[in-house]
């Protein structure tokens, strides 16, 4: 007989695509996990997935019953949480975060949210790449890049200033004034080179802030980065800030939340929290 367990655990594992990750996320032995989509399969008379030594496949019979599974085990959730929303917000939040955000803000965030709400478990996940909210679970993400699509909610939680800055030394080299009255376009994912070495181009490249960061404090080169991420070292002048040639843009962060028709109570509340603590 199918039970709310097996369709549990047949989203699991055709969300993560692994019956050993499903078992980790369930908290399951594997063989539990392995016995509940055989049972399943048996009771329909179809095999919902294609197993290999390296991957597991949901057959076109399986997509097609995820897709009739899925949405209703979401309505069974919200069907609950509407029930609790009128409650103290209790249960787990799962959020992915890129690698480059200010995880020293994230932790005071948690730890100030935890104190409101200590019914409420976060889980973070710390990583650059995409995922599938839904797929994986995911309350939500945040992300420094608009994402388009109609399948995710996006809203705007917070932004930063980018600033040019330098060690002191190299400001008052006249040649880095030169450079920034070149007229050249000044990419922001870029670390600018010191001027005098190699005609001005770049030497280094990155879109990871830590690293920029690293750079311009220890790599004799100006970087364009946010203010808030210089401040401790703006203030003790390890670093100063130079006018830029161009007009620099913000560097925003978003909150990324799976289209629904309802958002958890703790799933709204920790993002208005999130949204107050970079803001």
């Amino acid at each position: 007989m199918t039970t709310l367990a097996h369709l549990e655990t047949f989203v699991e594992v055709a969300g993560l695509g692994s019956f050993a990750a499903a078992a980790r996320q369930l908290d399951l032995p594997r063989s539990t996990v392995t016995a509940r989509i055989k049972a399943l399969e048996e009771e329909l008379g179809v095999a919902l997935f294609q197993r290999t030594t390296r991957q597991v496949r949901l057959t076109v019979e399986g997509e097609a019953y995820r897709e009739k599974v899925q949405p209703a085990l979401r309505d069974l959730e919200e069907a609950g949480e509407q029930l609790k929303s009128a409650q103290a917000p209790q249960g787990m939040v799962r959020v992915s975060v890129p690698v480059d955000l200010p995880l020293d803000v994230l932790a005071e965030a948690m730890a100030s949210f935890n104190l409101l709400y200590p019914e409420v478990r976060i889980e973070v996940h710390v990583s650059d790449r995409p995922v599938d909210l839904t797929g994986e679970r995911f309350d939500f993400a945040l992300r420094g890049n608009r994402v388009a699509s109609e399948s995710v909610i996006v809203r705007k939680i917070a932004s930063s200033f980018l600033v040019l800055v330098a060690r002191p030394e190299l400001m008052e080299e006249a040649s880095f004034g030169e450079l920034l009255t070149s007229g050249r376009v000044i990419d922001p994912a870029e670390v600018l080179v010191e001027a005098g070495q190699g005609g001005g181009a770049p030497v280094y490249r990155t879109r990871n802030l830590q690293l920029a960061l690293a750079l311009v404090l220890n790599g004799g080169v100006a970087g364009i980065l946010p203010k808030s991420m210089c401040a401790e070292f703006l203030a003790d002048g390890r670093l100063v800030e130079a006018a830029c040639p161009v007009d620099l843009p913000e560097l925003p962060l978003f909150a990324v939340l799976p289209s629904r028709r309802f958002i958890p109570k703790r799933v709204r509340l920790l993002v208005d929290h999130l949204a107050s603590a970079f803001g």
